[in-house]
């Protein structure tokens, strides 16, 4: 079975996800896929990015949507086994590495850091999206 959902996290809000046709956790048996976070919360009209400029704060904030989503179902980051994480510069992302340190603690998932030219939001520099097992 398949189940899709959009948990009520803080995040941002249901009109979001089908404007934009994705959805941000879909569990199917013990897997959970979670959708990229990206540095952003609110509605279509006040799309506000959070940590302008700053790769930490984007990083602290997308850290803990995840950490919510997988609240929302039961799960924490000990469950978190894999991650494709997308950056807009790897310098900055190498400067607020030990950010996962703080969330993971000894449970690290399976991990790939890819550069990329741009993400949805101009100013965004993060976004990640990944797997876990429950």
């Amino acid at each position: 079975m398949i189940e899709r959902s959009n948990p009520a996290v803080g995040y941002m809000a249901e009109e979001v996800f089908k404007t934009y046709a994705f959805t941000q956790t879909i569990k199917a048996g013990n897997t959970l896929y979670l959708s990229g976070v990206a540095p952003l919360r609110g509605d279509l009209k006040n799309l506000e990015l959070v940590g302008e400029g700053n790769m930490r704060a984007q990083m602290e904030w997308i850290l803990e949507v995840l950490k919510r989503c997988l609240a929302a179902e039961g799960a924490t980051f000990r469950n978190w086994v894999a991650q494709t994480v997308y950056v807009t510069s790897v310098a900055e992302f190498v400067k607020a590495a030990e950010v996962f340190t703080q969330f993971f603690g000894e449970y690290t998932p399976t991990s790939t850091l890819v550069e990329v030219k741009a993400l949805f939001h101009p100013q965004q520099m993060i976004e990640i999206n990944g797997i876990a097992v429950l």
